[in-house]
């Protein structure tokens, strides 16, 4: 049986090389789809009439039609509307800043920082709810090839708006500012359906031994998310609070995300922007 003719090596090359720049076409055709994707994604407003919600902030008790109607103005749920009354007059003039925030029409940034990442951003800083330790915060800024990957962190000192987070590539996990989503296109405040005590112990824990941690995209991907020798942002919010057998990921994957943070039946959504208040991060 006679063997095949083998094809001459020039041949060959160009096959090859003709495959290669088939797909890196391809992916670069991909990533430029991406981005045009990326720059669809809108900050949403209300589409309804914005209404004097005074007279509701000065009642002595709210029923469940003010706290529905207090949400649909200004983003809030009955626990970030409770939040901002405790603090008296100061905390419903923070409710009428929310709410103007809420109704203005923003203008969204596309910043195009690595291939194919884009991170979508308002111009300016949205007025958050009061933060309490333990929070969990989560933005859907930032875009992968169109699938919002978005950021999360742990809120260390509600206080001083302080936010525990693992950013990016290159970086170790650091303690940073709320500022660093209130620019999102879109996010959340959630809070962990757990004692106040153990939010203390889950945020104690977290800057004593979540420091310094090298950044790791891929962690809980291609590696165990029961480790914290690498880490990513939601992981890392993950991990603190696994530490103390609360498993706050939304769907039990490996790879933890801060989408499965905005829809895990153990948070409860304190404040929401930028997101429909009927759907939230489906």
């Amino acid at each position: 049986m006679k063997k095949g003719k083998k094809l001459p090596k020039n041949i060959m090359c160009v096959a090859v090389c003709a495959l290669i720049i088939g797909i890196l076409t391809l992916i670069c055709a991909s990533g430029q789809i991406a981005y045009e994707v990326a720059e669809t994604f809108e900050c949403w407003r209300p589409d309804y009439e914005k209404v004097d919600i005074s007279p509701i902030l000065d009642k002595e008790q709210l029923t469940d039609d003010d706290y529905a109607l207090l949400y649909a103005q200004t983003g809030l749920t009955k626990l970030g509307i409770d939040r901002a009354l405790e603090k008296g007059s100061s905390g419903k003039k923070r409710i009428l800043y929310i709410q103007d925030d809420y109704f203005k029409e923003q203008t969204v940034k596309h910043d195009k920082f690595l291939p194919y990442i884009c991170f979508c951003h308002i111009d300016g800083h949205i007025s958050n709810i009061y933060l309490e330790d333990g929070d969990v915060v989560v933005s859907a800024s930032t875009q992968l090839i169109g699938w919002r990957m978005g950021h999360s962190g742990l809120v260390t000192n509600g206080a001083g708006e302080k936010v525990l987070q693992a950013a990016a590539i290159g970086t170790v996990s650091d303690i940073g500012d709320i500022d660093d989503f209130t620019d999102a296109v879109a996010f959340m405040v959630l809070s962990p359906k757990v004692d106040k005590e153990i939010k203390q112990q889950v945020v104690k824990y977290a800057k004593e031994n979540l420091l310094g941690i090298s950044y790791d995209p891929f962690r809980g991907l291609f590696s165990s998310k029961n480790k914290i020798t690498t880490t990513q942002c939601a992981h890392l919010v993950w991990y603190a609070y696994n530490q103390f057998g609360i498993d706050i990921d939304g769907n039990g994957g490996g790879l933890v995300t801060p989408q499965d943070f905005a829809n895990s039946p153990k948070m409860e959504v304190v404040q929401v922007f930028g997101f429909k208040p009927d759907k939230l991060w489906k």
